[in-house]
């Protein structure tokens, strides 16, 4: 059975997990990493960065990603490190291409300035960053 990563990540972020943890928690346990160790490395990525706006949540969970499948392990494995910038440049061209943008802070307009306690459970966050979860990854499943 096909593992269904979309579902996977919109019930994660819906249930309130960050766009970052939604994504790397729904990729993390094919590369050997175990879930609640992913869900904790991505927290801090949530919000663009702590809630500050800055690069979106789905985009770093997904160079998580992308660190786990091609990442260098060794200090000397130039073939990884150039891999993996490779992937992750590619990564964040999609990414603009498709929404103009990286930075959380513009991808969802008004929303920022909704109130951060509540903002994961605002509507129009909630009908905004699903399409940025489906296009890393649509990426991730096509380059992994």
């Amino acid at each position: 059975m096909v593992k269904d990563h979309v579902s996977e990540a919109w019930e994660m972020f819906a249930s309130g997990f960050s766009c970052s943890q939604a994504i790397l928690g729904t990729f993390c346990e094919e590369y050997g990493l175990p879930k609640d160790v992913a869900l904790r490395i991505a927290s801090p990525f949530g919000g663009g960065f702590g809630g500050l706006g800055r690069t979106c949540g789905a985009l770093t969970g997904a160079m998580m990603v992308v660190g786990l499948k091609y990442g260098a392990s060794k200090s000397n494995d130039p073939d990884a490190k150039a891999l993996t910038k490779q992937k992750t440049q590619e990564l964040v061209e999609t990414f603009e291409r498709e929404h103009g943008t990286c930075m959380c802070s513009e991808l969802i307009g008004n929303a920022y300035g909704a109130d951060r306690q509540g903002l994961e459970k605002h509507s129009v966050i909630m009908n905004t960053c699903p399409k940025f979860l489906e296009t890393v990854i649509i990426y991730l499943e096509e380059e992994l």
